[in-house]
């Protein structure tokens, strides 16, 4: 099937974007004629970086895709897709886990949206152990994570965690 022109939402924390994000993200924009990559803003939840450097850290790692637009949303997914005429739900996949975390997701979403259809997007071997906890974790072990994060999001990250 040719997704060309049609619309992709992919959602998440970003918290921060890292490859295995990428990964998904640079599949979609070749799959899809336009990508909302959107940044889900959940009040309960304690992030490390703000929404606005998650946005900024996300816009700059986007920038070379020009079908890929990067907002922020508050509220349910399946309205954010219902306004913005999207159809096809996209999620990577590291391992089952993820398939079964996010099919249980799905199945919520998909009731309040019965229109959404899931698309998985596998991950390649050398990203299964990528995450923005682990990124996380290595900066504050001091560690360098250039194999773990988009390089154009490490100056960013130098600045925010000084």
């Amino acid at each position: 099937m040719n997704y060309f022109n049609e619309k992709c939402v992919f959602a998440g924390s970003f918290d921060p974007v890292t490859l295995g994000h990428m990964h998904v993200i640079g599949t979609c924009a070749m799959m899809f004629g336009s990508v909302i990559v959107a940044i889900g803003v959940n009040d309960a939840k304690k992030y490390t970086y703000s929404l606005d450097q998650r946005l900024e850290m996300l816009k700059k790692a986007c920038s070379k895709y020009s079908s890929v637009t990067v907002v922020a949303f508050d509220g349910m997914l399946a309205d954010f897709m219902r306004e913005n005429n999207a159809v096809y739900y996209v999620r990577g996949i590291r391992n089952k886990t993820d398939e079964e975390y996010e099919e249980k997701c799905f199945k919520v979403t998909s009731k309040l949206n019965p229109d959404i259809q899931i698309m998985f997007v596998q991950c390649p071997k050398a990203l299964v152990n990528t995450s923005s906890t682990r990124v996380r974790d290595e900066l504050k072990k001091g560690k360098r994570v250039d194999n773990l994060v988009p390089y154009e999001i490490i100056p960013l990250l130098e600045e925010y965690n000084k």
